[in-house]
């Protein structure tokens, strides 16, 4: 394989050089084909196919006065019309797409590695984002994705972008939210089972293969101790989940809130963790983590960041002081994230002067003014520096639920954790199968006012809670009593939890309806 000098591979990028800026506008002020077809040694060669021809292929030029007698200006191998027909992608001899007149570019996972130098390129199908580049070896190599025509299935690179997303995008929609158009191409289906997460124990998990195949759930809180076995199962079940992967959740606070000790090694209460210094809380969560990874898991439960031992906290908490909390709290999360699994802080808005413990009844807490000068304090701290989720308790705050509990109330979630404190990732649900909730409302209901309320995952109980939670929720959909917004903002931050784009997902087949890219469902 090719090399820099410096010893990089020589791979596709979709950033610029310098020097290359100057060269594009000379050579494109009096217009891209014109101007090019000028320079020295370019060469317009017939492309047969006007859609996916290049405008223009350039003849590598002569050696320059750069060093081994290269020249220090990039070499254009060809110049490819735009997304859209708008503007045009110059490709050099390196591999390098650089855009004019238009603002994107194929968008690529892995940029895939470049043998010999690019001597032409043509785009891929109509509707795709992606070309090939030609190279002199005479072999192809496929840039973001050429279409539903080359590629399909498994075999999909990551990063391929929908019809949908492309028309968005030329109409000036921000990146960031191009994604949610795309899964609202989903099936309604798989967007409901994004929003449900079932809680089992590691010898009940082959039991949820048909429902991680069928989309049914979007992932599991893994319960009971597990045994050196459970990355075997994780792994076959996600076999089977494809293309879009479950998430595999597990209560790995530290003390007597902790599953995997007896495989990973035990973490000491975060009371006790108060006695190392923030940096090796951090560095011990982190290790943690990654061997979290190890076995599967890709969520994790924790810190807690409630201010106070209140009712079922006790030593999970951090202590009485806001400050520490905060900074104890932030150590953790960060070290989480370096390691690779997501954190969820808990219990919004703030369980530590809670009445009661919420697995045995509904819990009150102190007035909303006064959790904005304690409770509140950490979870401000950690919704605006990080991206951690955030799950939601079955506490009644006076002066702000109305005597709901905060995983069921609209005012907890969108008013005051999404619109106040500006929370825009991942909610996830303190568990509906305990008493705060079942007391008063069936598990599936409770599934339904909490996605309605502004949670994107409702945490359930077994397989046949999950199953009815899905029964409620695709009823409301049907009957517009659950708006299709707020069902494809849930499954939006799901799908991004799990590192999944959904413009990765989506696209048309030969009959121009949506599909799911997935082996799994052809035939279905």
């Amino acid at each position: 394989m090719r090399t820099f000098g410096t010893g990089a591979q020589l791979r596709p990028h979709a950033g610029g050089r310098k020097g290359r800026a100057c060269l594009l506008i000379s050579a494109l002020s009096l217009g891209v084909v014109g101007s090019l077809a000028l320079l020295p040694s370019a060469a317009a060669q017939p492309t047969g196919d006007s859609d996916s021809g290049p405008l223009i292929t350039v003849a590598p030029e002569p050696a320059g006065d750069g060093p081994d007698g290269e020249s220090d200006a990039p070499r254009i191998a060809a110049v490819l019309s735009g997304p859209g027909g708008v503007g045009y992608w110059v490709i050099g001899v390196d591999g390098s797409i650089e855009p004019i007149g238009t603002s994107i570019l194929p968008i690529i996972g892995e940029a895939p590695e470049i043998h010999a130098d690019v001597t032409g390129a043509r785009l891929g199908a109509p509707g795709a984002l992606g070309v090939w580049l030609q190279l002199a070896d005479g072999s192809e190599v496929p840039v973001g994705d050429p279409g539903p025509t080359v590629l399909t299935g498994e075999e999909r690179p990551v990063g391929w972008l929908s019809g949908v997303a492309i028309r968005q995008l030329l109409a000036g929609a921000w990146w960031t939210e191009v994604d949610r158009w795309c899964t609202s191409e989903l099936s309604a289906g798989v967007r409901i089972g994004q929003t449900i997460m079932t809680a089992l124990g590691e010898r009940s998990l082959g039991f949820a293969v048909e429902e991680a195949r069928d989309r049914r759930i979007g992932g599991i809180l893994l319960l009971d101790p597990v045994t050196e076995h459970v990355w075997r199962r994780i792994a076959e079940l996600q076999d089977f989940a494809g293309r879009i992967p479950l998430i595999l959740a597990v209560d790995e606070e530290g003390g007597r809130v902790q599953r995997l000790g007896g495989v990973i090694g035990r973490l000491p209460a975060a009371a006790s963790q108060t006695q190392k210094s923030p940096a090796e809380v951090s560095e011990q969560a982190a290790d943690h983590a990654r061997k979290m990874v190890e076995l599967g898991f890709t969520m994790n439960f924790a810190p807690v960041v409630d201010v106070g031992s209140g009712g079922g906290i006790g030593d999970r908490s951090f202590g009485d002081d806001p400050g520490i909390v905060t900074e104890y709290g932030m150590a953790t999360v960060e070290g989480l994230s370096a390691g690779g699994v997501v954190p969820v802080v808990k219990h919004f808005p703030g369980h530590g002067g809670a009445s009661v413990d919420t697995h045995e009844a509904l819990a009150s807490t102190a007035p909303l003014a006064q959790l904005r000068t304690r409770d509140l304090i950490p979870f401000a701290a950690v919704v605006g520096s990080t991206d951690a989720a955030v799950m939601i308790g079955h506490l009644d705050v006076p002066g702000l639920t109305g005597g709901l509990p905060a995983s069921l109330s609209p005012a907890a979630i969108g008013g005051l954790l999404r619109d106040e404190l500006g929370h825009s990732g991942l909610v996830v649900t303190d568990s509906l199968v305990m008493g705060a909730i079942r007391s008063r409302w069936p598990v599936s209901e409770a599934a339904l006012m909490a996605i309605t309320a502004g949670a994107d995952l409702a945490l359930v109980g077994d397989l046949a809670d999950a199953a009815a939670a899905f029964a409620v929720i695709e009823a409301a959909v049907s009957e517009n009593r659950l708006s299709p917004e707020r069902l494809d903002d849930a499954a939006t931050n799901v799908l991004r939890a799990k590192g999944i784009y959904a413009c990765t997902l989506v696209g048309r087949d030969g009959l121009g309806r949506t599909v799911l890219y997935d082996p799994t469902l052809v035939g279905r």
